[in-house]
């Protein structure tokens, strides 16, 4: 969408225009714009002026309706427009995945799991419906759960990074550190030149006590980003961690006086209070 295009579309909308308001609805499905509130306004108009004549469009933006309804708590418009596509669509797994949603803004888990698992019975590879089931337990707050139901998604799809980040973040959590870092391992498989990615997986094999690979790489992240500091933070505590070991302490003193400089340049650069902080405690190193 080009600058400006989407504010043109919402004052067009804004002009009162039903035709107006279908073209904003579309651009927010398409573009994926989060404003429930938008939605609610000019959805609702559509909704009130003669539907039909905007034939199946009509559905997509109850469904859109629905979704902002859910959002904002207006049970209304929730009810409303569940209700006209239950009529429409009687055996759509689509419909009853709405149900599911409904079942969770009403806090009945088990009524949403039970809607969920059904639909799973008779289309297993529904990886939405899948995402569904595992929100369920997360708004639970069943952590345990959640990693369980987390993990027989991946047994189907192992190639969905927002599902192998949910369950590092769970992972995390709980304390489970080296499943995290295989999780990342995943992650960065997928995205090998993410710097938060490589900056979270050196973190992690930090605090795992791996610190020659965590070195490794925060010095990428360095390599990509010379002016990274989680990097060179990242690599000034690790070469003191290396540095107690004898073998590696003439090197990592070498290396340290390196970093050191690189971090006092990144700070003078910076300017700032916090920099004036940092460079007085990398004053006397």
């Amino acid at each position: 969408m080009e600058p400006g295009e989407y504010d043109g579309l919402v004052a067009k909308a804004g002009g009162g225009s039903a035709n107006a308001a279908i073209e904003l609805l579309q651009a927010m499905r398409t573009h994926k714009v989060h404003q429930p509130e938008l939605v609610l306004m000019h959805g609702g108009r559509v909704l009130g002026t003669a539907p039909r004549k905007f034939g199946n469009e009509i559905w997509t933006v109850l469904e859109q309706v629905f979704m902002a309804a859910i959002d904002l708590g207006a049970d209304g418009w929730r009810d409303y427009c569940l209700k006209r596509l239950t009529k429409q669509f009687p055996a759509s797994s689509r419909v009853e995945r709405l149900k599911g949603i409904d079942a969770e803004s009403k806090r009945d888990w088990s009524g949403a799991k039970a809607i969920y698992e059904q639909i799973l019975v008779e289309k297993p590879e529904d990886t939405l419906v899948r995402k569904r089931l595992i929100a369920v337990h997360k708004q639970k707050g069943s952590v345990s759960e959640t990693i369980e139901e987390i993990n027989k998604y991946i047994d189907g799809f192992c190639v969905d990074p927002e599902v192998w980040h949910e369950l590092a973040e769970l992972y995390i959590e709980v304390g489970s550190l080296p499943r995290a870092v295989f999780c990342f391992e995943e992650l960065m498989m997928a995205n090998p030149r993410s710097l938060y990615y490589m900056l979270t997986y050196a973190e992690l094999l930090y605090s795992t006590q791996d610190y020659e690979l965590s070195r490794k790489y925060f010095s990428m992240a360095c390599y990509l980003d010379d002016a990274c500091l989680r990097g060179l933070w990242g690599l000034y505590a690790c070469n003191i961690a290396l540095a107690e070991k004898d073998k590696s302490k003439e090197r990592m003193e070498e290396l340290q006086v390196q970093n050191i400089i690189r971090l006092k340049a990144t700070y003078k650069d910076a300017g700032g209070t916090h920099s004036k902080i940092a460079q007085a405690m990398l004053k006397d190193e």
